[in-house]
């Protein structure tokens, strides 16, 4: 009798970083396309006031926020269908050069009308690479080493949030407003040529199915929905009040035709994780922009000192996010996202009654930002588990809706804070704060509820 044991299968080798020479083309190069996305979303916000100002554009000031997140929501339902079909490789490069055409566009401008065209090139291009980038993460990186990956692209956001504004500043006071979109323009061919390598090894999902035009129709009406509701979202009178409502519809209804099967009723597994990305997103959001006001208006901080309240916030964020990215493959990720989203959630609880009994601001600034640590343990899961969750033939698509659902989560929620504050703030504006928060703090709770049905 032989008393040879069995052979026990080979594990495959894991790189041990994800800057080792087989990752790294993936990881610099998806957190570097990522930061300048980052940087023009953030940095557009302080150089519009010159912009408009120069180009007599008051009249589209919103609309050009409103544009690029609207061709954002366009340019992410198409990049995961075309990135499932024929490889993330066209998309990105399709992407990038969309956004590059935006950034010339916009930065050669000598009206608002073809300045607000730049943007949404910008918004269409950021939407596709996005998603695009998302499936290039799942095809070369080895799935123990991805959320090293995502802490690495929180990190990609924190930096253009803490720096962008001020670098955005300089730039308009030392040269000129247009060198915050021309001078961009090298460093996306720098970061391209960077992810070259890992562009190169990508590949199409087996079977992945075609993009349907009813899709498309149905992205576009939710990008109109979106821009719309930018634009109306904080005024409660007229015309305004009656097509709110209908908006709301609208978007609930391109939500059911472009998200997966069950999320909108918390379905098991990864319709659930979608909730928990969209819900939490959308609690964020609502609270990060009334909260700098709130602080200046109830405190009497400067404009420097209300936005502390983002600064700490961003980096509470990358702190959580590098945190869950140091945690072995033992650590259970179900339970980490709940973890995440229950100490966010508890922490936006003791923030509004912060609010609510006027205590002083830095207890605000300090309860946010350790509720975004919460953010930060939750926030890259959700991507973590999207990819674990979905055949291959569906990774783009699945990433799409997880970014999707966001966006228009997000877009539902702040629209409904605009109402809320558009109706308290003139006479009881400190009902205003506290209203926006409870919105908020009613979104974060459908993140807790959904992080427990999302275990297959």
């Amino acid at each position: 009798m032989s008393t040879t044991s069995p052979e026990r299968p080979v594990r495959p080798q894991v790189p041990p970083s994800i800057f080792s020479p087989g990752l790294r083309s993936t990881s610099l190069g998806a957190a570097a396309l990522i930061s300048l996305f980052a940087l023009e979303y953030i940095a557009v916000g302080a150089a519009m006031p010159t912009v408009a100002a120069d180009l007599d554009g008051y009249h589209l000031y919103n609309m050009a926020f409103g544009a690029t997140v609207a061709a954002s929501v366009v340019g992410m339902v198409v990049g995961g269908w075309w990135s499932d079909r024929s490889g993330p490789r066209p998309v990105v490069l399709a992407g990038t050069g969309l956004f590059t055409a935006g950034l010339l566009v916009a930065g050669l401008a000598a009206s608002m009308e073809v300045f607000v065209v730049g943007r949404g090139l910008q918004g269409l291009g950021s939407g596709l690479s996005t998603v695009a980038l998302y499936v290039v993460i799942a095809q070369r990186i080895p799935d123990q080493r991805r959320p090293s990956v995502f802490s690495l692209l929180a990190a990609a956001w924190v930096v253009p949030g803490l720096a962008g504004p001020l670098l955005t500043g300089v730039v308009v006071e030392r040269f000129t407003w247009h060198w915050v979109f021309l001078g961009v323009v090298p460093f996306v061919g720098v970061s391209v040529l960077v992810l070259r390598r890992a562009l190169a090894g990508t590949r199409p999902g087996a079977g992945a199915p075609h993009l349907r035009p009813r899709t498309i129709l149905w992205a576009v009406v939710a990008a109109v929905a979106v821009g719309a509701l930018n634009l109306a979202g904080d005024s409660v009178d007229g015309f305004e009040r009656a097509v709110g409502p209908v908006l709301l519809l609208l978007l609930l209804a391109a939500s059911w035709h472009l998200l997966p099967a069950g999320t909108l009723t918390l379905g098991r597994g990864l319709p659930s994780v979608i909730g928990v990305r969209a819900a939490m997103g959308g609690s964020f959001l609502a609270a990060e922009a009334y909260l700098p006001l709130m602080l200046r208006d109830e405190h009497g901080y400067s404009p420097a000192q209300a936005g502390a309240v983002l600064a700490v916030a961003s980096v509470a964020w990358a702190l959580g996010s590098w945190a869950q990215g140091r945690l072995g493959e033992s650590v259970d990720r179900y339970t980490l996202m709940r973890v995440g989203v229950t100490v966010f959630l508890a922490l936006m609880v003791g923030l509004i009654l912060a609010v609510a009994l006027r205590w002083p601001g830095w207890s605000v600034v300090l309860l946010y930002g350790a509720a975004t640590l919460g953010v930060g343990l939750a926030y890259p899961t959700t991507s973590l588990l999207t990819m674990r969750l979905s055949p291959e033939a569906e990774i783009g698509r699945n990433s799409s809706a997880l970014q999707v659902g966001e966006s228009l989560t997000g877009a539902v929620t702040l629209a409904v804070t605009g109402v809320v504050f558009g109706l308290f703030y003139a006479s009881q504006p400190h009902a205003a704060f506290v209203g926006t928060l409870a919105v908020a703090v009613s979104v974060g709770a459908v993140s807790v509820l959904s992080a427990w049905r999302t275990r297959p």
